[in-house]
């Protein structure tokens, strides 16, 4: 018996090392909020919907990772944003998603 789920066992982890894999990425700009600040984050609109979507399709999500934009120069006078402040804000989120083939 010990034998027989031995094998078994060695079966199994040699058929998941041999998994083949695709990938999707799926991007999500972010929209410019109106504002009188001088400086405005981004709002980012991802839903429970879509992401559950996703997964009824066999996809799991296994990473984020964001891309950033300068929002301003900062040159020093009243036009500009001075001092030490941000200059730059998150532009769009990817979602990184892997399913077997």
């Amino acid at each position: 018996m010990k034998k027989l789920l031995l094998i078994a066992g060695v079966g199994l982890m040699s058929f998941s090392c041999t998994s083949k894999w695709e990938y999707k990425i799926v991007s999500v700009k972010g929209e410019e909020q109106e504002t009188r600040a001088k400086f405005q984050a981004n709002k980012f609109d991802v839903s429970d919907e879509a992401l559950n979507m996703f997964g009824k399709d066999g996809w799991e999500l296994v990473g984020i990772y964001e891309k950033t934009e300068t929002v301003h120069p900062n040159y020093g006078n009243e036009e500009y944003v001075s001092g030490l402040q941000p200059n730059v804000r998150t532009a769009e989120i990817d979602f990184v998603f892997k399913r077997k083939k």
